[in-house]
């Protein structure tokens, strides 16, 4: 397995000050093929020992010199575990509308690693047909019971930003689109709620991640 893939890994959740442990460094292994965990581990500790390219303190791994972001993960697992309970809440209220179809956190926050003065973003999937009623119906239900992030917002922290909403029969990323980055927002993403299995439909509609995510499963 080429050590090329481990380095490309980890020097990916760096740019987002993330240090990973081995079994993440596996989930989120950026290659062409899959790779057994235990083949990974042995590679991680072959690298660690030779090439001093990478280091390790107990769980986690990341690049030489950026010890220093384990503390970082930890404050922002705290934060966005705040972060969450909030999200749920407001997810909870938006249970009424029934042409919801799944409620989920995105970005860093699906990962735990939100910052402080972080908003919370969520992805909605409505009923076929519902987008734009029940995008109408979401702003208003969220201006009630939360606050709601608003274009030119200053301020965002905890703010609730309602950062996509997709129809149920358009749950495949474009072409276009499909990337790196837009594979790990799709694998991160973290359901708060759903409908007669709208997850699995929507990994079901998304399998091109495995292109530059192999080893990842739900």
């Amino acid at each position: 397995m080429g050590r090329k893939a481990i380095l490309r890994t980890l020097a990916y959740a760096d740019i987002f000050d993330y240090p990973l442990t081995s079994s993440e460094v596996w989930r989120f292994l950026i290659g062409q093929k899959k790779v057994g965990i235990d083949t990974l581990q042995k590679v991680l500790k072959q690298i660690q020992a030779d090439e001093k390219q990478i280091e390790a303190d107990i769980d986690f791994y990341f690049l030489a010199k950026r010890r220093k972001i384990i503390a970082l993960r930890k404050k922002r697992q705290i934060w966005s575990r705040k972060k969450m309970k909030i999200a749920r809440r407001a997810a909870g209220w938006l249970k009424l509308l029934p042409s919801i179809k799944m409620v989920a956190v995105t970005g860093a926050l699906a990962m735990e690693n939100s910052d402080k003065d972080d908003d919370i973003d969520l992805l909605i999937i409505t009923a076929e047909n519902r987008l734009w009623l029940t995008r109408l119906l979401t702003v208003l239900l969220i201006e009630m019971v939360a606050q709601r992030r608003r274009p030119g917002d200053k301020q965002v922290k905890d703010k609730i930003c309602l950062n996509m909403f997709l129809d149920e029969s358009h749950l495949r990323v474009p072409k276009k689109e499909q990337d790196l980055f837009a594979a790990h927002e799709v694998c991160q993403l973290k359901p708060i709620w759903e409908r007669i299995g709208t997850y699995q439909k929507f990994i079901q509609k998304n399998q091109w991640v495995k292109q530059f995510l192999p080893n990842w499963r739900p």
